[in-house]
């Protein structure tokens, strides 16, 4: 059932020609018993990027581990990078295999748009996968 839940969670996230937004991990990190991943979010739109908020679940194989704290993507640019430190309490650091990436508030222009509209805009790279807010 999780491989199905985790294949939908990818055909949300849109294949590379629908996607406007790309999420990279840039770097990892340990603050006193947080696990930090620092977060890059490249607006590839032609619009600027209001804001973008989430968290992540974290997993080891099908077993969530953790799950982060919110942090925010804000005024990016087109063509342009922001990044975003997320920080996960007492997970497994060295161990974690997979992140999933939750939308938490999404504001394209002047008003937020549905969490699963955003979703379909974003692509993560490497461990990173997009979910739906509903973890559907």
């Amino acid at each position: 059932m999780r491989t199905i839940a985790l294949a939908a969670s990818v055909m949300i996230a849109g294949g590379p020609s629908s996607a406007q937004y790309l999420l990279e991990i840039e770097g990892f990190g340990l603050r006193e018993y947080y696990c930090q991943i620092t977060v890059s979010l490249e607006n590839q739109s032609d619009s600027p990027l209001t804001e973008i908020s989430g968290f992540f679940y974290n997993y080891i194989g099908e077993e969530k581990v953790g799950r982060s704290k919110g942090a925010w993507f804000m005024s990016v640019a087109p063509g342009a990078r922001a990044e975003a430190t997320f920080e996960t309490p007492n997970a497994p650091c060295d161990a974690v295999e997979r992140y999933e990436f939750v939308v938490g508030a999404c504001r394209l222009g002047a008003g937020f748009e549905e969490k699963s509209v955003c979703a379909g805009l974003i692509r993560g790279s490497g461990p990173i996968v997009v979910v739906a807010p509903d973890g559907s």
